[in-house]
Formats: C-alpha cells, sequence, structure tokens
C-alpha cells in the first residue's frame, strides 16, 4: 500500500525488502528470520542515500531495520508507538533510540525517553465542523447522530448488529453506517429500505466529515480511537479479537477507564445489546460527560509534539512564523 500512497502525497519512496513476523513458528518464521540481512542491507542503502538528520519509525515491522541501523550509526531516533502497548517492533527499538512517543499512557513506560505526545491526525479531521458534517450529509441538527464503523474494510460483527437492531425499525438516532465494500450490497439491501434516517456507504473519502457531525460513534477500537478522543465524540468500542497483542482492547480499555466510551466484547455484540448501549447514550448528560471526559483524554497537537522531538534531536531550527 504505501509503494502507491506515498508517492501520491509527493514523497520519494523507498523500500525495504522483509518480511513480517508470524506469530507461531513454522516456515515462515525462518523466511522471515532469512530477509532480516537483506532488509539491513537495504536499510544501509536507505540511509546512504537520504542522509537523514533523524530516523522516525511508527512501530511497523518494516520500520525495524531502518531505525535500528540509523541508532547504532549515532543518527537520532524516535519511535512512534500508535497502540496503547508497545509492539513488538518497538519493543525491541525502545533499546536503541533516543526517543519513544507514546500514542496513550503505558504503565512502566514513563519519563526518560519515553513521551506521551499522543496520536498524529489528519488535519482535516481537526478543521472539520459539525455544521459541514450535517450539511455534507443533509441531517436534521435536531436528531443525534450515530456513526458506525469498521475500519476501511468493514466489520461483519458491526454490520450484522446495525440490521439486527435497526432493520424495519425508526432509530433514535440518524445513523451513518460505512460497512466497507464487501459488505455494502448485503446490508444496504436489509437496512435502506427501512427509514430516511439511515445512510449506509461502503467507503467515505470525506469521513473527517461524518465524525464531526457524529453525537455518538461505533465501531472498532484501532487508530480510530485518537480520532475519536479529538473531536470529543462518545463511544461504543467493540474491538477486533485478533488485533496484534489485542491491542484494540488495551486502546479501547483506556478510554473506557478514562470514561470516554463503552466497551463490548467482540463476542457480546447483538443486536440488543447494541440498542441497550444507545439507549444508555440518548442520554445528553451522559453524552456530554463523556465527551468532556474524551476531550480530557485527546491529543489534537500530537503531530506538532511528536515534531517538536524531532527537531530537537535533530538540532534543526523551526522556520519563522
Amino acid at each position: 500500500m504505501e509503494s502507491r500512497l506515498v508517492p501520491q502525497a509527493g514523497y520519494p519512496f523507498h523500500y525495504v525488502r522483509i518480511r513480517g513476523f508470524e506469530r507461531r513458528l513454522g516456515l515462515g518464521t525462518l523466511r522471515t528470520l532469512a530477509s532480516i540481512p537483506r532488509a539491513g542491507v537495504d536499510a544501509w542503502r536507505v540511509l546512504r542515500q537520504v542522509r537523514p538528520a533523524c530516523v522516525v519509525g511508527v512501530g511497523a515491522y518494516a520500520s525495524g531495520p531502518v531505525v535500528a541501523e540509523a541508532a547504532l550509526k549515532g543518527i537520532p531516533t524516535v519511535a512512534v508507538e500508535m497502540d496503547a502497548h508497545l509492539g513488538w517492533t518497538n519493543r525491541i527499538l525502545s533499546r536503541l533510540v533516543d526517543r519513544v512517543c507514546l500514542s496513550f499512557p503505558i504503565v512502566g513506560r514513563e519519563g526518560g525517553k519515553f513521551v506521551y505526545t499522543g496520536r498524529p491526525l489528519r488535519p482535516q479531521l481537526l478543521s472539520a465542523t459539525r455544521e459541514e458534517g450535517l450539511k455534507r450529509f443533509s441531517l436534521d441538527p435536531t436528531i443525534p447522530v450515530l456513526v458506525v464503523f469498521g475500519g476501511s474494510l468493514g466489520a461483519r460483527v458491526l454490520n450484522d448488529a446495525v440490521i439486527s437492531a435497526f432493520a424495519g425499525k425508526e432509530p433514535d438516532f440518524q445513523i451513518l453506517h460505512i460497512t466497507g465494500k464487501l459488505d455494502y450490497e448485503r446490508v444496504a439491501a436489509a437496512m435502506l429500505p427501512s427509514t430516511s434516517r439511515y445512510q449506509a456507504f461502503a467507503y467515505l473519502d470525506d469521513f473527517h466529515l461524518a465524525l464531526a457531525a457524529a453525537d455518538v460513534a461505533v465501531s472498532r477500537a484501532g487508530g480510530s480511537v485518537a480520532e475519536l478522543l479529538a473531536l470529543g465524540v462518545p463511544a461504543v468500542l467493540v474491538p477486533y479479537p485478533y488485533a496484534t497483542a489485542d491491542h484494540q482492547a488495551k486502546n479501547a480499555r483506556t478510554l473506557q477507564d478514562g470514561g470516554a466510551a463503552v466497551l463490548v466484547p467482540n463476542a457480546d455484540l447483538t443486536g440488543t445489546r447494541l440498542q441497550a448501549e444507545l439507549e444508555m447514550l440518548r442520554d445528553v448528560e451522559v453524552r456530554a460527560r463523556m465527551r468532556t471526559a474524551a476531550l480530557t483524554l485527546a491529543r489534537p497537537d500530537a503531530t506538532n509534539r511528536i515534531a517538536e522531538e524531532v527537531v530537537q534531536l535533530s538540532g534543526l531550527k523551526r522556520p519563522s512564523p
């Protein structure tokens, strides 16, 4: 994906040939180990070509060889952890890098090289307004808005719960439902004849406007939790149960413990359970408390915080405003 998206964004793309680690021993693990020397050569090539003032890794396995080799060469290095726990790559790199930027507080990872910066967010998300969102989706400002999404590919368990809870009924919320491309036709066929308060989308390029309009969200608990916090959206979070190191559950628990969300295990989500959770969130005062909690946990300036660390380590001077 990066080989397409990075050039589209106007940046040069450099590749490192390495395989991801599997969670069990087998032939795949041996192939990954065999790819490490090749990745080391690629990392050396990239560093030699680019000659960076600082190297930043965001936890993906492909970043490991480049960040590690840069650290060993004495180049300033930063590891950014996107979830509420240190992933395998960043656990190793944390011993080598100069700074570890955390998206969420992690017990035992405070002080020293660990800095709680928050998770970087898209600028358009932070600038989007509720009025723009309501206009984009032709929504009634007097009726609360529910956004349901399961990541770029959707989530069948969320889609099934929505159908079970709302098909053939008039919901108390206006619903914007991002189903994922594979499930769109099935969900739309079940839901669209039901009510004028429901809209289905296979995918949204302007998803930031849907979140800006939202009073409540139902979603997985990946990177989007930082977006929910930044916009102060109360959420029902259903962590993907097979996420690496169960990191989505850890993300969701962080928000639940902070009062910004409700965690519903994947196996427990039914139409009835979804209706029960949303019934609670119909209460304006409940939503207001959760919104305040979310904004308290949010770090909308995370990108600037991380950039400050990079600038400081690199010895670069910031341009005058």
